[in-house]
């Protein structure tokens, strides 16, 4: 007896005619006699005799129903069960991100999304651009979040949000305008940061000539902005880091600067997890505000 068979047989028995099944079923009354009689033949008895004009069970029927009906529970049991998937779904997601983009940016999307679905647990790691590539391609994250993310024959990356270059500055490097031309940090002691955005940021130096007066050189934002705080000079920075870092706000928006945009990295795989599809339509639709 197949499912559809043992949904008509089930309902035909407990509502006792074929309108009632029918109506249950949400089908037309022709539709559930021709899956009846159709299941009749293939057992070889009668499931119910017809006696003016109603539907009585016989002895088989009544042996099968008691199986039939545990069945029957279970399989609704088993559709709530997918509804509730959908509907609120649960399960693991493995997010990896650049060290500064885990400073504020990372914690504030996944404690929204989170509250919002609080069945979603999350296993966060913060890994220089070219180690989140190794672990999406070795399976032990599912995504990554990174600044001027590429694609290649393994992930693809979707840009979620585009910010720009701001200058981080202290009591001592502070300016009058709130907008800063390059012109404004000729002579200026500035930090040089090594990163995933230092070749685009330089290679703007470069096309507005500028050379900038560079006293120290490090690959750690967080070591610049250090740097930066105790007036060794400034440093130019992405607007996410620099606000993260800088808890004084001592910014300065930089004109004529690059803009760096922040990309989602998936592996090029056809199925994702319901959980990890509404994460990802949820950094899509994401209202940021730096």
């Amino acid at each position: 007896m197949r499912t559809r068979q043992l949904e008509v047989f089930h309902a035909v028995y407990t509502k006792g005619t074929i309108t009632e099944a029918a109506k249950h079923l949400h089908v037309s009354q022709p539709s559930v006699s021709k899956v009846l009689a159709h299941t009749e033949s293939q057992l070889g008895f009668l499931l119910f005799s017809r006696i003016k004009g109603r539907l009585t069970p016989t002895p088989e029927a009544d042996i099968i129903f008691s199986k039939a009906d545990k069945i029957h529970q279970d399989l609704a049991q088993l559709n709530l069960l997918a509804k509730n998937i959908l509907q609120v779904p649960s399960g693991l997601i493995r997010l990896a991100c650049t060290p500064t983009l885990g400073i504020d940016l990372v914690p504030s999307l996944v404690s929204k999304f989170s509250s919002d679905l609080p069945g979603v647990d999350f296993e966060t790691h913060t890994y220089h651009y070219d180690e989140i590539l190794s672990h999406i391609s070795e399976g032990s994250i599912d995504l990554g979040l990174a600044y001027e993310a590429k694609n290649n024959d393994e992930v693809e990356s979707i840009r979620i949000m585009e910010g720009r270059f701001v200058v981080l500055g202290s009591k001592k490097f502070s300016f009058p305008n709130k907008t800063l031309t390059y012109k404004d940090l000729e002579n200026i002691p500035f930090i040089k940061v090594e990163g995933p955005l230092s070749e685009k940021l330089y290679s703007s130096f470069s096309a507005n000539n500028f050379k900038p007066n560079f006293v120290t050189t490090t690959d750690s934002y967080l070591m610049a902005s250090s740097f930066v705080e105790n007036g060794l000079g400034v440093a130019v920075l992405d607007e996410i880091s620099a606000t993260s870092l800088n808890h004084q706000h001592k910014i300065w928006e930089l004109n004529d600067s690059p803009s760096c945009a922040v990309y989602i990295i998936l592996p090029k795989i056809t199925s994702r997890a319901i959980i990890l599809e509404n994460f990802i339509s949820f950094l899509l639709s994401h209202n940021y505000k730096l």
